[in-house]
């Protein structure tokens, strides 16, 4: 009988860290999955001249993508020069959710990138 309940204790334990691991694994590729879409949002920005329409398509598309029903996931904020309309910087900040869903954990992360 000790046998039957070690094995069960065992498999239980298993069953638990291979959840954890796969909540921890799908949490991290999440994390990545922003980093990779703030790095093209930048670039798509940079190479249209910090085009209004094209920041407006960036939002939309990280709205879809990184939502979660907030208002605003992508924000770019440009900082014009001596009163000039030529764009010196901008920055791009990406808000995200981070889940674990195993333990219950769940945050809003952000991610920043500076365009030049």
């Amino acid at each position: 009988m000790e046998t039957v309940f070690k094995s069960f204790a065992g498999l239980f334990f298993f069953m638990l860290l291979t959840c954890m691991g796969v909540s921890l694994i799908a949490s991290s590729i999440q994390a990545a999955n922003a980093n990779r879409a703030l790095l093209g949002y930048v670039e798509r920005i940079e190479n249209s001249n910090y085009s209004d329409r094209v920041i407006d398509a960036c939002k939309d598309d990280a709205k879809k993508q990184f939502g979660d029903g907030r208002d605003s996931t992508l924000e770019v904020v440009k900082a014009v020069q001596n009163g000039k309309r030529q764009v010196a910087y901008a920055r791009a900040t990406l808000h995200y959710s981070f889940r674990i869903p195993v333990i219950g954990y769940g945050t809003t992360h952000s991610v920043s990138s500076v365009m030049t």
